[in-house]
């Protein structure tokens, strides 16, 4: 194993963190691994910059950092923060979709609105999925207008980070906190 010293740089946004003189494409040491994963959860979203990475090193580090990455570059994209999504929203719509549950397309058991991280135990608003068609229990015109609100709630500027694609740019993020939001 290859241990590396390296710096955590938080962003100017609300979340993520810039990885600064870590290299993915050396074997990585359970040491750096572990404070990566704490990076991930702490900041949601890592960047790393610059990297040269075999692709068998990059699905490594993908499943060490139990996250997903992108491998685009000249191109932006957006993330929204969903669970400081959760945490600003009004409390009676909190209340509301606390334990709420919406029906996808294509599936046959309703997934909540609301979910808990599996590690940190925080809550974040799941808005992420197109194939969401209805929220369980309410009319069709008003789950349209719920997820509608949902999703304007989270993609506010102040609950996203956007990302402008560098050559060798290479971003972990953590699912179960943040979604990618396409340029409209």
């Amino acid at each position: 194993m290859n241990w590396q010293h390296f710096d955590i740089r938080i962003l100017d946004a609300p979340l993520g963190a810039e990885v600064i003189g870590y290299n993915l494409g050396h074997e990585q040491d359970d040491n750096n691994t572990v404070r990566l994963q704490s990076a991930l959860r702490d900041h949601h979203l890592l960047v790393f910059r610059g990297q040269r990475i075999a692709p068998r090193l990059q699905r490594e580090a993908g499943k060490r950092l139990a996250a997903q990455f992108l491998a685009s570059s000249g191109e932006e994209v957006l993330f929204a923060n969903l669970q400081m999504a959760y945490d600003t929203l009004p409390l009676g719509l909190r209340r509301l979709v606390h334990n709420a549950r919406a029906a996808q397309e294509g599936t046959s058991g309703a997934q909540p609105l609301v979910r808990q991280h599996p590690e940190t135990g925080r809550r974040a608003i799941l808005v992420t999925d197109p194939a969401t068609t209805r929220v369980v229990g309410a009319s069709a015109a008003e789950s349209a207008e719920l997820l509608q609100e949902l999703l304007a709630h989270a993609t506010r500027p102040q609950h996203l980070y956007q990302h402008v694609w560098l050559p060798g740019d290479l971003l972990f993020w953590d699912q179960y906190s943040l979604m990618p939001v396409l340029p409209t």
